[in-house]
């Protein structure tokens, strides 16, 4: 603000702050609408921010200031083409149907979201010239859902073009591409063996297929994509005015750093040797480790334990083992999904089968003591594939 230097009183009115007006009496703006966001007060707005400062790695009492401000300051509305490949739309109905605030309500009331054939209103003729008009502004994001078709191109075809005709020519005019979802990653369920259309993840066919060089694509994969990760990726972009910093596989490392066995809730009893053996049996009730019926939390990339699902009610751990969906060839490599992966030492050196026998007073202190050196020299691994997995199972 021109008359406010510190940026004090922007802060306090963005916090919805009681304020005088010239009578000297205070302003109660707590609950009414922030007007850049109908629908959400200004206190949920900031709430909201802070949640999204967190994800994106700022601290301090002035960090979701700093996030509101970012959105507030781009009042023209970013422009926004989403496209839908190989798909089954549920990344978009992850966003639309999200809560605490509702996303839709800070994406789509703030962003302008000019194409996304599932929700916009034209259709046909009029839906293209839409995509035509936002590609020729050389000025929008381009977000994409769903795999593209590599073997048979016409596998997926919008008013007469391939997907990989589409991608091609709207990522060379973006402003940067995001990937939503595993198969707009990877290509997920179509690229399962033998993978007949040769669908593929949006960076590998253009690296791949279209022969482009220094491609650069934000990946955030999980199936369905999860609203929390698009709209933090967003938040960055917006705040730090860079695309964020991004593992081998293309995955943000402020949202894909850790594994989901880092911060897993059942993460004691794996530390102490307490595991599920089948479904139903006394260990399930008591809520332990599900490594041993298939969970893939110690292989996989993804932030399910913090951000969670259906405005943080849930998450898959709450109720079944962690498939490691966020993971390249998950639906290949990491299946059967009910069988446990191989090469994991578990706490003590010991093997899943040698824990149910050898398991004693003295090993679960051994168990505790290995479990913190564990931790300690990164054992798990950061933003990637695992390094140098033993096989130390029968």
């Amino acid at each position: 603000m021109a008359n406010d230097p510190t940026g004090t009183e922007w802060i306090k009115k963005l916090a919805g702050m009681p304020q005088k007006n010239e009578a000297g009496r205070q302003d109660m703006e707590d609950h009414r609408e922030l007007s850049i966001f109908p629908g959400l007060s200004r206190r949920d707005f900031l709430k909201s921010c802070g949640t999204l400062a967190a994800l994106i790695g700022l601290s301090g009492p002035l960090a979701a200031p700093r996030v509101a401000q970012a959105f507030e300051e781009v009042a023209m509305r970013p422009r926004v083409i989403w496209s839908l490949f190989q798909e089954c739309l549920g990344c978009s109905v992850n966003l639309l149907q999200s809560r605490k605030p509702t996303p839709a309500q800070l994406i789509l009331q703030q962003i302008s979201l000019d194409y996304h054939e599932a929700v916009m209103a034209p259709a046909g003729d009029e839906a293209e010239q839409s995509f035509q008009d936002t590609l020729a502004t050389d000025d929008f994001f381009y977000i994409v859902e769903g795999a593209v078709a590599t073997e048979i191109p016409e596998a997926i075809t919008i008013h007469g073009r391939t997907a990989a005709d589409i991608v091609l020519e709207a990522y060379q005019r973006a402003n940067a591409t995001i990937a939503i979802g595993s198969c707009a990653c990877y290509g997920n369920i179509q690229a399962a063996a033998p993978n007949p259309t040769g669908a593929k993840g949006v960076a590998d066919y253009l690296r791949q297929d279209a022969g482009l060089s220094d491609v650069t694509v934000i990946n955030s994969p999980r199936c369905p994509g999860n609203a929390e990760d698009t709209i933090a990726i967003l938040a960055y972009v917006l705040v730090h005015n860079e695309l964020p910093e991004l593992d081998s596989f293309g995955r943000p490392l402020f949202l894909f750093d850790e594994t989901v066995h880092d911060n897993c809730e059942r993460r004691g009893h794996f530390d102490n040797g307490r595991f599920v053996e089948r479904f139903g049996d006394e260990a399930s009730e008591k809520r332990w480790c599900l490594y041993k019926v298939g969970c893939k939390g110690p292989v996989t990339h993804a932030p399910c334990p913090k951000t969670k699902w259906n405005g943080e009610i849930s998450w898959p751990v709450e109720a079944g083992p962690c498939i490691g969906c966020s993971e390249p060839d998950f639906w290949d490599k990491l299946t059967p999904f009910y069988d446990k992966e191989s090469g994991i030492r578990l706490p003590g050196d010991i093997t899943p089968t040698q824990i149910g026998v050898t398991l004693g007073a003295a090993t679960a202190i051994g168990i505790g003591a290995h479990a913190v050196g564990q931790v300690a020299k990164g054992r798990f691994g950061r933003g990637g594939p695992v390094a140098g997995k033993e096989e130390t199972e029968e």
